[in-house]
């Protein structure tokens, strides 16, 4: 007789998973309410009321996802993250799903739980940006995968590559998973033959279908995000080899990750190589193939790129998602040692420290430029002034140096009053798309330009006088840390 399956506080894996994910998507709701919104959020969300087929730096889901949300619960921080929250929620029960398939229940619960403490995407589950998005349809696609390969079911073939272009619409990278398809297909003799039938091109089909809107949007707009992805990823540079760069990406992973999973990952993930290229197979599961291969394309390309410039913490991000299946599925096995046990437990302990932390850093006490709260200091109240100040000097539009800076202020105003951004040749951002003061029906006679520069030159041939009226400062831990000058802006 087959062991019945372990049960925890008298709940199966499945109805422990099922509990972990609720309790943690009532706590992210809670707390999506309390932290205020992100400059990025903000940007994302000005894009959500100009609604299009692309944008300049990302394709639409991202906007259509804020203006779903907030044509629900209005447009505050509950209506932009509430799709963030859901489909982070989504995310872990795919990787439950996942791993059940290619595992057992009980490896997909230790997944679910490692994915929960993990600090990046702990937090990462109410930020309302690109990466939830990318995360679901990333698990999502490699679930209808594994069953395409499994069933040769052709709905999954197609949902599979639903999945897929659905996650480009979201973030560029999604699009790799489409080479790591490809690569468990060749690299497996037993399924190369599905290459050949009609459901892998019915994949490939439905993907670059999904695909179109951001193709349409830049062949009317000059290849615009093809040429911002060559640029931030200085592409257009020789390509230099900095050692200090790549540290500092090894060291931003193994932070947002926390240390002790990150070296277990890396260790996961290089065994699992290393046998492979050995000629030995990694063991009698595909799947382990399979959640590799889901890791190293996006991996190594950004660790790559990281000896050429500096990245940024997320961008690997949904790389891990199938390699701690891997892990989950190891440790699954050798927690019969104590010695095992102690490891998992020191490592879980350390990971929910760091998450616990990065929910409210003021624990910390760190340093002003370190604290991850500073990206969330003083927008409001710089919003509130600058709407008494219009109100004051009777100013027609407010004008702001950046776009983040003008997406924030703008969310904080009543009625998420319109900040314009002084223009770029070429593009520089999606604000560059929409009609600029300059193109009103009435040129505006008064307006009140706030900008952290010292010069007044960018708009010196636009009007014809520039007076200083106030200077704002912002204070964190104490200390100045965001400094603003707002002048009045007049044609007369």
């Amino acid at each position: 007789m087959n062991a019945a399956p372990p049960r925890f506080l008298g709940l199966t894996s499945a109805q422990a998973v099922i509990f972990v994910i609720a309790v943690a998507t009532a706590f992210r709701f809670f707390y999506c309410v309390w932290l205020p919104l992100l400059p990025d959020e903000a940007y994302y969300f000005q894009w959500s009321r100009h609604l299009d087929a692309s944008y300049y730096s990302k394709g639409p889901a991202v906007a259509y996802t804020i203006a779903a949300g907030t044509a629900l619960w209005g447009g505050n921080n509950f209506g932009i993250r509430f799709f963030a929250v859901l489909l982070s929620a989504g995310t872990a029960w795919q990787i439950f799903l996942l791993a059940r398939r290619w595992y057992d229940e009980t490896t997909g619960l230790l997944a679910v739980l490692i994915t929960g403490v993990v600090p990046i995407y702990a937090v990462g589950a109410v930020v309302m940006t690109i990466d939830p998005l990318s995360a679901f349809f990333w698990i999502w696609a490699a679930n209808h995968f594994s069953c395409a390969v499994q069933e040769d079911r052709l709905g999954d073939w197609i949902l599979a590559g639903f999945a897929i272009g659905s996650g480009f619409l979201a973030k560029y990278l999604n699009a790799l998973e489409l080479v790591t398809f490809l690569l468990f297909l060749l690299l497996v003799p037993d399924r190369r033959g599905l290459l050949l039938r009609r459901g892998f091109w019915l994949m490939l089909v439905v993907a670059v279908f999904c695909t179109t809107p951001v193709w349409w949007w830049n062949l009317r707009n000059g290849w615009v995000s093809a040429v911002q992805l060559e640029n931030r990823g200085r592409l257009n540079e020789p390509f230099g080899l900095h050692f200090s760069t790549f540290l500092n990406f090894l060291d931003l992973q193994a932070l947002v990750i926390s240390p002790l999973l990150f070296l277990t990952l890396l260790a996961t993930a290089t065994g699992l190589l290393a046998r492979r290229l050995g000629g030995r197979s990694t063991t009698e599961n595909e799947g382990d193939l399979l959640l590799l291969l889901l890791f190293l394309p996006v991996f190594l390309f950004y660790a790559v790129l990281a000896w050429h410039l500096q990245g940024e913490p997320n961008w690997p991000a949904i790389s891990y998602l199938g390699l701690i299946i891997v892990l989950a599925s190891y440790w699954r096995r050798i927690l019969a040692s104590r010695a095992a046990r102690l490891f998992v437990a020191a490592a879980f302990v350390m990971a929910w420290i760091q998450t616990v932390l990065m929910h409210d850093p003021e624990l910390l006490h760190l340093p002003q430029k370190l604290d991850p709260m500073s990206r969330f200091v003083g927008w409001s109240q710089i919003a509130d002034r600058l709407d008494q100040l219009q109100q004051e000097q009777q100013a027609d539009v407010l004008i702001a140096d950046a776009y983040k800076e003008a997406a924030i202020f703008s969310f904080h105003l009543p009625n998420h009053k319109f900040i314009y951004v002084l223009r770029h040749y070429p593009p520089a951002n999606q604000y560059d798309f929409w009609p600029g003061y300059g193109a009103m029906t009435h040129p505006p006679h008064c307006a009140l330009w706030i900008t952290g520069e010292a010069t007044t030159k960018a708009l010196q041939g636009e009007f014809n006088t520039i007076t200083p009226i106030e200077h704002m400062v912002v204070s964190f831990r104490g200390r100045p840390f965001r400094q603003y000058t707002v002048y009045r802006c007049e044609n007369k």
